[in-house]
């Protein structure tokens, strides 16, 4: 595990750039931050939504585009450390992990979509020469799985490949709704024996036991596949969600239509559809829902040891790991570089975050 008080050591009254503050993700993890007494700087592009939200939390606010790299640049002035939360990563991504490498600026995001880890690690050694840290993936998503892999890999060192799946959603907003639209692909890659091996979507299904007996889940893209090679050499990983029959075709089905989805008309058609879709789950759909989170760790002998978590919903777990993080940055935990949650604060950061409903 790489040193957590190396280089870009910053104080603890640093300053945290908050951008995508007005959408649903955004104001849930201002009420965070604030309530834990963490300087925050709104931003984003709407300036009348950002001025009535910071005048409600009394706070600073900053408006402008990502299209604009003068602009993104002169408005880091000050920040310590850039939440990005502002999807689709795979658009906005970018432009801000650059901006942030030159003015150097940590950077941390909520992206789950794979090719945003990618971007990071190629981004890495220019993030680290400049002394910031890039950091995706620190909502419930990716630092649910990151740190589940990582205790699996602490309790079974004899495994030399691990299976991880996800229980179906019960709620999600607009905003993961569209970028979940957005990664649809004909192909779902996961690796094997160090090599990543790609298959057509949905030819690959397997069942776990998320806590009612079995059930049915299939392959899709993943972070984990990629990262885990990269923080801690796993060279066999395959990550599942729960999906039964009828989402199985629908699956299938939208895989087909991948090319479509990828081009400016396709972007354009799934903004619009996205737009019928609630913006944000209630507090009581939240308060109903959860997560389990399963995985298989299974020896050179072929047997299988498995370990499972239970959570609440997605968007309080997020409030939760987003916040613990930032603190942590801001206290000097950090290392340059390309870092994932768990490989550079441990499994346990989920516990210690107060997300994890049981372990067994």
């Amino acid at each position: 595990m790489p040193d957590a008080s190396g280089n870009g050591v910053l104080p603890s009254s640093g300053r945290v750039l908050l951008y995508g503050a007005t959408g649903f993700s955004g104001r849930l993890l201002t009420r965070c931050l604030v309530e834990q007494g963490i300087d925050v700087v709104l931003a984003g592009r709407n300036e009348d939504r950002l001025a009535a939200m910071a005048r409600r939390w009394n706070l600073d606010f900053r408006v402008f585009p990502l299209g604009d790299p003068a602009r993104i640049e002169a408005s880091l002035d000050t920040i310590h450390v850039v939440l990005h939360a502002a999807g689709p990563f795979q658009r906005t991504a970018l432009p801000m992990i650059a901006a942030c490498i030159r003015t150097g600026t940590h950077y941390l995001d909520l992206a789950g979509e794979w090719p945003v880890f990618q971007l990071a690690v190629d981004q890495g050694k220019q993030a680290a020469d400049n002394g910031v840290m890039l950091m995706p993936g620190i909502g419930f998503s990716i630092v649910a799985s990151d740190c589940l892999l990582a205790m699996a890999r602490a309790r079974f060192p004899e495994a030399v490949a691990l299976r991880l799946a996800l229980s179906a959603p019960d709620v999600m907003s607009r905003g993961t709704f569209r970028s979940l639209m957005g990664l649809t692909s004909s192909t779902v890659t996961v690796r094997r024996n160090g090599t990543p091996t790609t298959l057509p979507a949905g030819s690959l299904s397997r069942c776990f036991d998320f806590g009612a007996g079995l059930r049915k889940a299939v392959a899709v893209n993943w972070p984990d596949v990629f990262i885990s090679q990269v923080t801690d050499g796993i060279a066999t990983v395959e990550v599942y969600a729960q999906a039964d029959w009828p989402v199985q075709i629908a699956y299938r089905a939208g895989s087909s239509m991948a090319p479509l989805h990828q081009s400016a008309m396709g972007q354009r058609l799934l903004d619009l559809l996205s737009q019928g879709w609630p913006e944000a789950p209630s507090a009581a759909q939240r308060q109903r829902s959860g997560f389990t989170l399963v995985v298989e760790a299974e020896d050179r002998w072929r047997r299988c040891r498995c370990l499972r978590i239970q959570t609440p919903d997605g968007y309080t777990v997020t409030g939760a790991t987003a916040t613990a993080i930032v603190g942590r940055v801001l206290k000097g935990q950090v290392a340059p570089g390309f870092q994932s949650p768990a490989h550079l604060y441990g499994g346990p950061l989920l516990e210690e975050s107060g997300c994890v409903l049981r372990v067994g």
